[in-house]
């Protein structure tokens, strides 16, 4: 118990000193971006800010710093990572393309800081860049419900038709493949509703799987409801891209080279 109590005291000890080693080791640092410049007394000036609005950059600042910068130097790439697959097959809207590079910039310049060392700047660009990433999944996203309504108002209409059709009521295969359809696009609404929900508490990523998830069922209802296999591959052909989207791939034709 007393060994214990001495390793725990020990893992604490050595965290802070890592800690605060980080946080005094910036004071060593001598940047050489020419934006960001080191004062006799310590503290840094950048370019882009006044002293209204740069950032605070004492120890404590730094400390909390340091936790901010951990967080989202993996969030902000991961979510470029899902942006870049959706940029590439949205390759017909330029304005994605420019506001993806932004992100990609953004996020780069504010690794840049971090390995100079410079954390106070390094949080200051991560999170402009955090918010730029969300302004680009808000459009994203815009554009994906429309898609998952649209695709959802043929398929209700589909089931509809299907619910009608007499043979229906007397045929059980018909009256299975009613059933299936029919739960399809619960799930395929609800995953709509939850698209929603995610993005009213800003969890954007999550939306964006939501709807692909939606759409997904969606095709799969068109699909199995297609009255003969012209019309079944007609469908395959024009939700292609969106198929090979929801699966997080980027869509490349037979032959051609895939980025996973």
């Amino acid at each position: 118990m007393i060994m214990r109590k001495h390793v725990n005291v020990m893992s604490l000890i050595l965290v802070s000193v890592f800690a605060f080693s980080f946080v005094f080791a910036q004071e060593k640092a001598a940047t050489k971006d020419e934006g960001i410049q080191r004062m006799p007394d310590g503290s840094y000036r950048s370019k882009d800010h006044d002293e209204s609005t740069r950032p605070e950059d004492d120890y404590l600042a730094k400390f909390h710093a340091i936790d901010v910068v951990n967080r989202l130097m993996k969030r902000n790439i991961d979510d470029i990572y899902l942006l870049k697959v959706i940029t590439m097959n949205n390759s017909g809207k330029a304005d994605w393309n420019t506001k993806y590079q932004a992100a990609y910039n953004g996020y780069k310049d504010g690794m840049g800081q971090f390995y100079k060392r410079n954390i106070i700047y390094a949080r200051d660009k991560l999170e402009k860049n955090q918010a730029d990433i969300r302004e680009f999944f808000k459009i994203v996203i815009e554009e994906y419900k429309n898609q998952c309504e649209e695709l959802l108002n043929e398929c209700a209409g589909k089931v509809l038709l299907l619910h009608l059709d007499v043979s229906s009521r007397i045929d059980p295969d018909r009256a299975d493949q009613l059933f299936t359809n029919h739960l399809r696009l619960r799930v395929a609404y609800g995953q709509l509703d939850d698209a929603y929900l995610a993005t009213r508490e800003k969890y954007y990523s999550g939306a964006i799987y939501h709807l692909r998830v939606c759409r997904a069922y969606g095709i799969s209802i068109l699909e199995e409801l297609a009255k003969d296999e012209n019309e079944k591959k007609s469908i395959h052909d024009k939700y292609k891209i969106i198929k090979a989207d929801n699966l997080n791939r980027v869509f490349a034709e037979k032959g051609a080279a895939t980025t996973k």
